[in-house]
């Protein structure tokens, strides 16, 4: 069996990302990742955020799925699986500390950009999308932090904040889909990813459903702003955990 001490803080790590995702659309990979290795090892972590990630963006998606940009989703999933096969690879050799400080410190700037000029953008180039979905599928593969690009890319557009939430839900879900074999084959997913993963799906569900209550009652241009602060919060929880 294991600690009962560390299972309740993978439990309640896991509720609060879920309530996250669930609130903006975002944020369970790293608010997850940073938490949870504080407590536990660090490939222990990314596979227990896979597993359980994919429980979270499935039934998110699922509730979203009318307001998907499918078309978008698409021009973006070349590069992403791409980027995930390499990230995982690399996940036994990168250094860890520098990545994660280099995405946090970009993660706040892209943040505070928004907040101080907001501009909303038409669709972007397929050049573009290929590019973010390749920076997103390796950081993705390797700390399961894929979110920061496609959040940057996706929620300064133009279309109404639940088609891009709903969109990004199809991203994320194909990352954790396509990474997941990866690790196992890897070695990276111990037996005791699933039982902590079966422990923690409840919590998950939980504070998925608490999150997107409270999205609810927030208009357009208020869920915006709590986006770009959302985002700019998790860059600084990524710079002190790196």
């Amino acid at each position: 069996m294991p600690e009962l001490g560390d299972l309740a803080t993978a439990c309640a790590i896991v509720a609060l990302g879920a309530a996250l995702q669930g609130f903006l659309g975002f944020g369970f990979g790293i608010a997850a990742m940073s938490l949870l290795t504080l407590s536990h090892d660090l490939l222990h972590a990314a596979a227990l955020v896979n597993v359980t990630g994919l429980l979270v963006t499935s039934t998110l998606l699922f509730a979203l799925r009318r307001s998907a940009l499918w078309r978008r989703a698409l021009r973006i999933l070349p590069g992403l699986l791409v980027g995930v096969a390499v990230g995982v690879l690399a996940l036994r050799h990168v250094e860890r500390a520098w990545m994660v400080h280099v995405l946090g410190a970009t993660v706040v700037a892209i943040a505070a950009w928004n907040l101080a000029a907001p501009r909303l953008h038409p669709p972007r180039s397929l050049a573009l999308d290929l590019g973010v979905g390749l920076v997103s599928g390796l950081l993705g593969g390797a700390f399961n932090t894929g979110g920061p690009p496609l959040v940057a890319h996706l929620y300064a557009q133009r279309e109404a904040p639940e088609a891009a939430k709903a969109t990004i839900q199809a991203l994320f879900l194909t990352t954790s889909i396509a990474r997941l074999p990866l690790s196992a084959a890897q070695g990276l997913v111990a037996p005791a990813v699933w039982r902590d993963a079966a422990f923690a799906a409840p919590f998950a569900l939980a504070g998925l459903a608490l999150g997107v209550v409270l999205a609810r009652r927030l208009p357009a241009e208020q869920f915006r702003r709590s986006a770009w602060i959302g985002l700019g919060t998790l860059g600084i929880a990524l710079l002190v955990s790196g």
